[in-house]
């Protein structure tokens, strides 16, 4: 009786092992399909979503340098060459007419 009774345990435990196989490599066979599809999906909406994106910015971000360039090129430029020849000035008269040298004697 004890020799059937673990044949009969051997037999059901190696068919439910067997059953159990099978079911994990469906439900690995399922898992692997929908990675699958999950991945195409990205890769469509990284190609037809991020990638205008990407290069929209970038040709924004040429605008913006372009603009910059044109500010500091129209108006900043000028102004500096303006103090410039202002301070430059200064310094001529001042140091034509001695004031400079007048008031490095105060401060001595």
């Amino acid at each position: 009786m004890l020799e059937s009774t673990r044949d009969w345990v051997i037999i059901i435990a190696g068919s439910l092992s067997i059953l159990l196989l099978i079911a994990l490599l469906a439900f690995t066979a399922v898992v692997g399909l929908a990675t699958r599809a999950l991945l195409g999906s990205v890769r469509r909406l990284v190609n037809d979503e991020v990638t205008p994106l990407v290069d929209s910015m970038g040709n924004t971000v040429q605008q913006v340098r372009g603009t910059a360039s044109f500010i500091s090129e129209t108006s900043v430029r000028p102004i500096i060459r303006v103090y410039g020849v202002i301070a430059g000035t200064r310094r001529f008269v001042g140091v034509v007419s001695g004031i400079s040298s007048r008031r490095r004697k105060n401060k001595d």
